[in-house]
């Protein structure tokens, strides 16, 4: 019996130390079932975390979908659309001043020099500059002359001839094209109109050319310019039959003008 029981004092001893073997051998079991138990916690865990995010996506599409496009409405309200507000010294409702100024160009009787009217702001800033030196290229300011069909409620009832032209350049709060129709002062279909008048360019008769621009039907004139000083000037055009065909023309009429937005 001492041999059987080596080691051991008592039997009480050896239960013992069988119950701490048991215990070691349980451990990795244990262990092993723990890991399990782990990973199909964390692909539970995944799964409703998947599940959840799935969810969040499919809320966030719908969202988008009932959305109305922003962007576009952006694009609409930005507005953008730049014209010249010839004859006047203030933009139509719906529009923001550039700004303002007075109508310039070359001198009619030139061969030379630009065929353009020119919206001239009346704050200029200089850069380097020779006074002593001329320049060959010169600029005027522009008149009216012998205007007709222009409602001149704008010029206290008075005459427009001779009289310095102001201008203002406009932006528009709302729209981003913009177009002149020469001989309309209505608009076309879905677009709006931002002011009418009457087609202006210089005399044919004279040696300078210009381009043909739309003058306000209600023109303003500028204060300090009525002195028959010439420059540029804005007569009114009519139609010529022939190329030209007549009707839908008809000679000697004004030709009216309409400057559209959309």
């Amino acid at each position: 019996m001492a041999i059987v029981w080596s080691g051991f004092s008592t039997l009480a001893e050896l239960f013992q130390w069988r119950r701490y073997i048991k215990l070691l051998l349980a451990v990795p079991v244990l262990v092993v079932l723990a890991v399990g138990s782990y990973k199909m916690g964390l692909q539970r865990g995944g799964a409703v975390t998947m599940n959840a995010f799935r969810s969040s996506e499919s809320r966030v599409r719908r969202d988008i979908s009932q959305t109305p496009n922003s962007s576009s409405q952006t694009v609409i309200s930005a507005g953008g659309a730049i014209y010249t507000r010839w004859g006047r010294t203030e933009c139509p409702s719906g529009s923001d001043t550039v700004y303002s100024g007075i109508a310039g160009g070359s001198e009619h009787s030139h061969s030379g020099g630009g065929s353009n009217y020119l919206c001239l702001p009346t704050d200029p800033i200089w850069g380097r500059y020779n006074e002593g030196a001329e320049k060959h290229s010169k600029l005027f300011g522009a008149e009216y002359e012998v205007p007709t069909g222009i409602d001149l409620t704008n010029m206290g009832g008075q005459s427009a001839h001779d009289n310095n032209a102001p201008c203002v350049v406009c932006r528009s709060q709302t729209k981003t094209s913009v177009i002149m129709i020469p001989a309309r002062n209505i608009c076309y279909d879905d677009w709006t109109l931002e002011y009418a008048g009457y087609l202006m360019a210089e005399a044919s008769s004279h040696t300078g050319r210009t381009e043909f621009v739309c003058v306000d039907g209600s023109p303003e004139a500028d204060p300090a310019g009525f002195r028959d000083e010439n420059g540029a000037l804005f007569y009114n055009v009519e139609g010529v039959c022939g190329s030209l065909p007549c009707p839908p023309y008809v000679a000697r009429r004004e030709i009216t003008c309409a400057v559209c937005t959309k």
